[in-house]
């Protein structure tokens, strides 16, 4: 076979199309899995703390304690966090969940929930966003024992 023959150049031409393909392929990802956390709401004596933060305690069990303060509820308001994982990344929204009550102003709450879908001893990405302020916060966590993380949510 010559180096001007079309077969050279055909077979040339699928070998680099395979490697290309070989390169540029995706890592295989595992499904999306989705998990719903009520936040338990405690009323709080003072103003609003400003723009609010997120922390995250990570426990010898494997769980994380979440506390978020910041929120401006109406009394009877409820928070629910919706978490979405896709490998090692944590995509956490916060929404707001049944009012059992009607109007009413705006008081300042802390929420906090403890969850078990971090996984342990790795390094998770986490985008928390609130639709319930329309703030965001972006950080990474490992989920090791008496590990803290406090990040303040942004506009």
């Amino acid at each position: 076979m010559e180096f001007t023959s079309i077969e050279f150049y055909a077979i040339a031409f699928c070998v680099a199309m395979g490697l290309v393909g070989f390169f540029l392929s995706q890592k295989r990802i595992k499904p999306a899995v989705s998990r719903i956390q009520s936040l338990e709401l405690d009323k709080l004596d003072t103003g609003a703390d400003g723009m609010g933060t997120i922390k995250l305690t990570a426990h010898a069990d494997g769980t994380v304690t979440i506390v978020r303060t910041g929120l401006n509820l109406v009394d009877g308001e409820t928070v629910n966090l919706i978490a979405t994982i896709i490998d090692d990344k944590l995509t956490i929204e916060e929404k707001k969940g049944k009012a059992s009550a009607l109007g009413g102003r705006e008081e300042p709450y802390a929420g906090h929930a403890t969850v078990d879908f971090f996984l342990v001893d790795n390094k998770m990405w986490v985008r928390y966003e609130s639709s319930v302020t329309g703030q965001w916060a972006k950080f990474s966590f490992k989920n090791i024992a008496g590990n803290v993380v406090e990040h303040e949510m942004h506009y």
